[in-house]
Formats: structure tokens, sequence, C-alpha cells
């Protein structure tokens, strides 16, 4: 068996583990959710976007551990890891909130809009600021990650814990899906490590930017637990949820993920994502915003020119930028 077909079935069983095991942590997180009373907009911004973000964040720690322990990895690495990080969120907000728009219904009230869409803007507005010198150090990362806490704390301002959401389960219910989210994780921290090794030797033979290869490929597996998860929301008529998962992941990557990774190691940042694929993202959410005020919903038509403008996005993003540093 040839060295990429082997590490190709390694990124592809592992980026499998990893999504299962995401599953099943957001399973039990959500049952965790409505037995504490939280409501369906506040577990799809908190903790659902947190679940479904799982992937991103063991990518972060496991590629900063290996940074720690290797620092001459370390452009490589934080090339392959901040591709994938948002490289994720792009393909959330153009391509699954699109695919999710033309299936169902993805709304968010007015008077909730600025601060949701707020929180997106200002997370990718603050690692583009944070990356302008070509780093984001330790204390970047700490200021990220314990925005991202004020953050929660200002969701919970805002009344979203209701009595009425609470659905009680038994203590041994709770010990049970307490216990499953520890294996998750545990699952998910192994499997991610296999999934960044092998990351690291396709790069080198299918000669791509680390970067890209997190955009496209990374990016890609790591926000399917996003795309599933939303699309469960819409069937079961939980538009709430829906856009609060979507929304929220976007906050968590750059703000939870990220910051906890550079807290660990530091990363070095490609000219490329400061160039282009953090003004996309940030210009793209600025046109879901407009869109989401002018009718409270994203029409369909909206949908489609959000996918169409991710597809040019990717190609445009190879031709112009094909490598890191």
């Amino acid at each position: 068996m040839s060295i990429m077909l082997a590490n190709s079935l390694i990124l592809i069983i592992g980026s499998i583990a990893v999504l299962f095991a995401a599953y099943f942590s957001v399973k039990s997180s959500v049952i965790l959710g409505y037995h504490f009373g939280l409501s369906d907009e506040l577990i799809g911004m908190t903790v659902l976007s947190v679940g479904t973000s799982l992937p991103e964040i063991m990518t972060h720690i496991i590629c900063s551990l290996k940074i720690v322990e290797h620092p001459q990895l370390l452009n490589n690495l934080s090339g392959l890891v901040l591709g994938a990080n948002i490289g994720s969120d792009i393909f959330q907000q153009n391509f699954v909130l699109g695919i999710v728009a033309i299936i169902g219904i993805v709304t968010v009230a007015k008077n909730h809009l600025l601060k949701d869409m707020g929180g997106l803007i200002g997370a990718s507005l603050l690692v583009l600021m944070f990356g302008l010198n070509g780093t984001i150090s330790r204390f970047e990362g700490f200021i990220l990650f314990f925005g991202y806490i004020l953050y929660l704390l200002i969701l919970k301002k805002r009344g979203m814990i209701e009595k009425k959401s609470i659905i009680k389960i038994q203590k041994r219910q709770v010990f049970k899906n307490i216990a499953i989210l520890i294996l998750s994780f545990t699952i998910m921290a192994f499997s991610a490590d296999k999934v960044v090794g092998s990351s690291e030797v396709l790069i080198k033979q299918l000669h791509i930017s680390a970067s890209y290869f997190g955009i496209i490929i990374l990016g890609v597996a790591v926000a399917l637990p996003e795309l599933t998860t939303s699309l469960i929301a819409v069937f079961k008529n939980k538009k709430a949820i829906s856009a609060g998962i979507l929304i929220g992941s976007n906050v968590t990557n750059p703000m939870f993920a990220l910051g906890l990774g550079a807290l660990i190691s530091t990363y070095t940042v490609p000219q490329v994502i400061i160039l282009f694929d953090l003004p996309f993202k940030i210009f793209t959410a600025l046109l879901i915003l407009y869109f989401l005020w002018k009718h409270e919903i994203l029409r369909k038509k909206n949908a489609i020119v959000l996918i169409c403008i991710y597809l040019i996005y990717i190609y445009v993003r190879n031709l112009w930028f094909p490598i890191d540093f």
C-alpha cells in the first residue's frame, strides 16, 4: 500500500471516528442542557455550538501540543490548523447555511441579530487584528479564550435559561451522559492526533499549502457535525437551534478553539489568511447580516448566492495564493 493511500485511509477513518464521537457528545450535551433548563436558542449558541466545534477544538489542542514538542513544525502545523479553523467557518457560513436555508428555514429575530452576528464578526476582526504581525501569541490566545467566556456570560444575561425548558432526568442518567461525554472526548483526542499526523504527510505528497489543505479537506471534515446537527434541527422544526448552531460555532471556533490553541503554543499566521481568508469571512458575514436584517429569514435565492460565492472563493484562493510562507 502506498504512503499516500495509507494516510488517506487514516485521514478518512480518523475523521469518521471524530464525527461519531462528536455526535454522541452533542446528544448527551443536549440532554444535560434540557436537564438544567437551557432554552433552545442558548442550547444552539453554546452547548451545540461548542459540541459541534469539538473536532476543531481537539485539532487545535493536538496541533499545539505537537508544536510545543517539535518547534520546527510551527509554520506547517499553524497553517494547517488555522486553515482548518477558518475554512470550517467559511464552509459553515456559506455552504452549510445555504443548504439549510434551501432545505428548511434560517431565521433570527431582529432583536437578537446584531448581538449574534456582532459576536461572529467581532471574533473574526479580533483574529485579523492579532494576526497582522504574522503571529498569534499566547497572550492574544488568552484574550480570545477568555473573551469567549465573557461572550457566554453576555448570553446568560439575555435570559435564555427558562424553567419551562427543564426536562429532568434521573441521577443515573446524568452520570451516564457525563461518562459518554468523557469517552467521546477521549476518542476525539486520539482520532484527531492520527488525522493531524496523516495530514502532515499528505500535504507533502500533494504539494499544496498546509492552510489550503486545512480549508478544503480538514475544514470541511470538521464542519460536518454542524451540517448534520443543523439539518436535524431543521427537520425537527427547531429553527432557533439551527441558526444558533451555525452562528454560535463561528464564534466558538475563532475565540475558544483558536484561542486555546494559541494559549498552548502560539501560531504563525500565513499571509493568505490575513489578506484573503479573514476578509472574505468578514465580508460574507456582513452579507448574511444584511440578508437577515432585511427579511429576518435567509431566502433561498440568497442561499444560492452564498453557495456560489463559496465555490468561487475555493477556486480563486488556490489560484492566487498557492503557498503559505
